[in-house]
């Protein structure tokens, strides 16, 4: 019991926050306080323990913020009542293992990081190539400039769900009150190795599983996306969130692209903002001829619906599966996945979706069709697990399988109806 008065779910004592000047916090609207208000991590495990506990302290407070353009840092904590060391047994030192985890420049002394919040209000641009932009809807402008509520461009066709933004083709946009822009670096980009060496803590906070990578590997890149807000002739920029890639050798002359790491923080999560960065990375990748083909690395299922829902809007937009009927010719859909850059299993997935989607079913030929194409490409993506089992089984296995892959899809493409 004593054990348990000192110590604190580390989830709950981590409060994170991004920290903007007084000007650009008090212009905020009561809606977009948001921005600025505390959140916390979704996980502390490879910081603090599997247990994701801190012993020692009573009503302890960790308070890690960051200047909402550059990630400057401030970290300060605090407690009620600290154990008093007995024998080997002693309070647990939060600071010191965050300190592990952070550049060691981080600001102890509220002034001091108040001071970086205002410089970088005037001073802060993103590092890299702006590749890309977009606006919320809800943000799209009125008769040209300002913050209104439009409803943005319609959708190309009555089976296309509307996105809640818009891209923003070069040079438009520059009057916005607030635009999203993401940015393309690498290493080898001024001063993206200080400003990655900020950034790289959330995913240990916000993707589970994650590790930080090695600096010295020249195969990654990166896409940051900030918000860019202007006030009167002021402009300044807060950090969304990233997502990083690695590339490998794909024969004879291209290279494949594995996205790594995603995040967008709380304050902007549920807005639409992922599926507008998985946009904007996926249309700079359309339009590298070095690039052939885009993967995932362990999405998880959050992401994966995001994706699936993504490329599943840019396939049907663009017809380019139209009157598609099972079985299906790999010799008429290959070329098409290869223009999209898809892995074979996403590309398939996809088109069994629209296979779904245009699917009669009181058509028992084309529902056989459809089930049968399904599985023929789950037996092929599962035959080493399948081989092992009698015949019998290996056809219940296979149909409860189907029957899976038929609800979750049924479940994507319910918006596309």
């Amino acid at each position: 019991m004593q054990d348990e008065e000192w110590s604190n779910d580390g989830l709950s004592c981590l409060k994170l926050a991004l920290v903007r000047s007084k000007d650009d916090a008090a212009a905020l609207s009561d809606d977009d306080k948001v921005r600025i208000a505390p959140f916390s991590p979704a996980f502390v495990y490879p910081i603090f323990g599997q247990e994701e506990t801190i012993f020692g302290y009573r009503d302890l407070e960790i308070h890690f913020r960051f200047a909402s353009g550059s990630l400057k840092q401030y970290l300060s904590v605090t407690s009620a009542a600290k154990f008093p060391e007995t024998g080997d047994v002693k309070a647990d030192d939060p600071e010191q293992t965050l300190y592990g985890f952070i550049p060691p420049d981080y600001a102890k002394q509220l002034p001091a990081f108040a001071a970086t919040v205002e410089q970088d209000a005037v001073e802060f641009v993103p590092c890299g190539t702006r590749i890309g932009a977009y606006r919320l809807k809800s943000d799209a402008p009125v008769n040209g400039k300002g913050k209104g509520k439009g409803k943005g461009k319609a959708a190309a066709t009555s089976a296309l769900p509307e996105r809640p933004w818009e891209v923003v083709v070069e040079g438009e946009g520059e009057d916005d009150e607030v635009l999203y822009e993401a940015y393309g670096a690498t290493w080898d980009t001024p001063g993206f190795k200080e400003y990655h060496r900020r950034m790289q803590v959330f995913v240990l906070l916000f993707i589970e599983g994650a590790t930080y990578i090695e600096e010295d590997d020249p195969r990654w890149e990166f896409l940051t996306l900030f918000e860019r807000r202007r006030r009167g002739d002021k402009v300044s920029y807060h950090f969304v969130g990233f997502t990083s890639f690695y590339s490998f050798f794909c024969w004879p002359d291209t290279k494949r692209l594995r996205l790594s790491q995603f995040v967008i923080l709380p304050p902007y999560q549920s807005q639409g903002h992922g599926s507008a960065l998985y946009n904007l990375a996926y249309q700079s990748i359309l339009s590298r001829p070095e690039i052939s083909e885009l993967t995932v690395e362990d999405p998880s299922e959050t992401f994966e619906d995001m994706r699936d829902k993504a490329d599943l809007h840019t396939l049907l937009s663009a017809s380019a599966l139209d009157s598609l009927s099972a079985p299906i010719p790999r010799s008429l859909t290959e070329p098409i996945r290869k223009k999209y850059k898809l892995a074979d299993r996403q590309f398939y997935r996809l088109v069994e979706m629209i296979l779904l989607l245009d699917l009669d079913s009181t058509d028992k030929a084309k529902s056989t069709a459809f089930r049968l194409t399904v599985k023929k490409r789950l037996y092929a993506w599962n035959r080493e697990m399948l081989a092992q089992i009698e015949p019998d089984e290996r056809k219940v296995k296979l149909q409860e399988t189907f029957q899976s892959v038929l609800e979750d899809y049924t479940r994507i493409v319910q918006n596309f109806l």
